[in-house]
């Protein structure tokens, strides 16, 4: 009996029964050469990945007890997938994470996830396991074994046999993007990811031939480019994220090379490409088959997803192929998002979304056009919560996202505390809901996602969203760069009473002697705009502002630099 993701007992069931019935069909493919697109491509079929998964679940099942925690050091490749799928093939726990790099901030984030998950083993590549080990060697339990999947070759895959699983079984751990000591490693089930990925691939429309670019170690990555479509007997094309960001352009040739349908990307790749691939580019690239541009992961900018549809309009894109999504790893990866519709945003009052309305604008009103996130799943009963009281808010009133459904992780791995954010009970006594720290809003059926909680900042009573300063700075500046961040005072100013902002901005290209002058005209703008006072102007160079892995802007890391005094100022005012 063949069966599909509402009614298969377990991951790895439903992928061999695609083994079984298509062995010699393509499952994966790795660009390991980007600029040769014709002769670049490493290509395993659903047998070869399944050969490779056996060999490396063996080795798994010898050495470590089923639920092991094995964590996975790899660079984007067809490697990662063998040995994810191999830690499925054995019962282990799967713990995808960034290889150890040369900073120290990674290398100790990557510890305190070894150290939290209770690593059992490390599986890496041949071509990395000198690095992985003297990392290794740096921890306090430096006998965790660290081998290469890909110098187990001479082992026999007929030596594993299938494990008693089921839908209970915890598949994965997903370490979120949080502070290097606090890692918080999210527990993922075999039925999570079956729910979810049914629930995402029904309403994006989702299939055919994917790809994309995305660290395999993210949720985004992991789900959207590997596990949904070798879930539905689909094929993927890979490509290594450094290859996109020295040349954008990249990423298209390979939608229209390999005829890649979906392929996902946060907000910053678009504008990216929209920058960076020039107009000679477009001759002979075709990206018409490409009906489905997930974006999400950070924060959407309306703006620049138009024009990326209207650039590459030339090349045959559909605007409606642009599809907005949420998501975290809290509920998997998914939240919503709907395919082949107009980009829908609505463009509303600043002013009454500081009282927590979201007020459609008027002629002459300082406003902010914020995009659609679709209409919540079936999967999901969402309710949006004051996050003080508990108490449910009604459709238009800004408040905390609460979610509820059976692609919920149960919470946070070896975490007593987990309670409060995963089993969250309003102020009527409805419970079971996870508080996802996102602020966002009920408008026509729809939700507007509009920043997080722990990032507001309430300056005289009223809610000031930090990406709306960003935004309109950017908009009356056009000096300042592209990323920016700003966060709660006092600053550096003496006796501040904490109801003002500092605002850091990267700045290229513009004359020593006119920062003075430019950062006088931020807090002008600041003041005018929003009525509220900036502490400090920080303007950097470009590359100053932290990013997470996936790209998302590492705001409390950047206020914590400037207020511990280390944060680097082309000009700095006051100083």
């Amino acid at each position: 009996m063949a069966h599909d993701l509402t009614d298969a007992p377990d991951l790895v069931t439903l992928f061999r029964e695609h083994v079984a019935a298509r062995p010699d069909a393509e499952a994966v493919a790795f660009l390991a050469d980007p600029s040769d697109l014709a002769g670049g491509l490493v290509r395993w079929s659903y047998a070869r990945l399944d050969r490779e998964a056996r060999i490396r679940a063996a080795w798994l099942r010898e050495h470590l007890p089923p639920g092991s925690r094995v964590l996975l050091l790899h660079p984007s490749g067809l490697e990662f997938v063998a040995a994810f799928v191999g830690c499925l093939y054995a019962g282990m726990i799967a713990v995808p994470a960034p290889l150890p790099g040369g900073q120290r901030h990674q290398r100790k984030r990557l510890a305190a996830i070894a150290h939290d998950a209770g690593t059992g083993a490390v599986l890496t590549t041949a071509t990395d396991l000198a690095e992985v080990r003297e990392w290794a060697a740096e921890l306090p339990d430096a006998t965790i074994p660290v081998v290469a999947g890909d110098l187990l070759g001479a082992g026999d895959p007929e030596n594993w046999r299938p494990l008693p699983m089921d839908r209970s079984t915890t598949a994965v751990l997903q370490y979120t993007s949080g502070s290097t000591g606090d890692p918080k490693g999210v527990v993922l089930q075999h039925d999570h990811i079956l729910v979810n990925t049914a629930a995402a691939t029904s309403a994006l429309a989702f299939g055919g031939r994917v790809g994309g670019w995305l660290p395999h170690f993210h949720d985004m990555g992991l789900f959207t480019q590997i596990v949904w479509p070798l879930l539905l007997g689909g094929s993927t094309v890979l490509m290594a994220p450094a290859a996109f960001v020295r040349r954008p352009i990249r990423w298209l040739r390979m939608i229209d090379a390999y005829g890649v349908g979906c392929s996902f990307a946060p907000n910053f790749a678009f504008e990216l490409c929209t920058r960076r691939v020039g107009d000679e580019d477009l001759a002979g690239l075709d990206l018409s088959r490409w009906h489905l541009a997930g974006c999400g992961s950070e924060p959407i900018n309306p703006r620049a997803l138009r024009a990326f549809s209207d650039k590459f309009a030339a090349a045959g894109f559909r605007p409606e192929a642009v599809t907005a999504c949420y998501g975290m790893a809290e509920t998997t990866v998914y939240i919503s998002g709907h395919a082949d519709a107009p980009l829908t945003t609505r463009r509303v009052d600043l002013d009454a979304l500081a009282r927590g309305e979201f007020t459609p604008a008027v002629e002459g009103r300082v406003s902010r056009e914020i995009v659609a996130c679709g209409r919540p799943q079936d999967a999901y009963d969402v309710r949006i919560v004051d996050p003080e009281t508990g108490q449910e808010l009604p459709d238009g009133r800004m408040g905390e996202i609460w979610l509820r459904g059976r692609s919920i992780s149960p919470g946070y791995w070896q975490r007593d505390d987990s309670a409060a954010v995963f089993d969250a009970v309003t102020s009527s006594g409805d419970g079971g809901y996870l508080r996802t720290g996102d602020l966002g809003v009920f408008y026509d059926g729809e939700v507007y996602v509009h920043g997080r909680l722990k990032d507001l900042i309430i300056v005289h009573g009223r809610n000031v969203y930090p990406q709306d300063i960003e935004h309109e700075l950017r908009a009356q500046h056009p000096e300042l760069g592209r990323t920016g961040v700003v966060f709660a005072g006092p600053g550096t100013v003496p006796g501040d009473d904490g109801s003002a902002v500092v605002v850091t901005h990267e700045v290229a290209g513009v004359p020593d002697d006119r920062l003075p002058a430019l950062a006088a005209e931020i807090r002008h703008t600041v003041g005018r705009e929003f009525g509220i006072s900036v502490a400090t102007v920080a303007l950097v160079k470009p590359g100053t502002v932290l990013r997470t892995t996936s790209g998302k802007i590492r705001r409390s890391a950047m206020r914590d630099l400037f207020h511990e005094g280390r944060l680097a100022s082309l000009h700095q005012d006051p100083r």
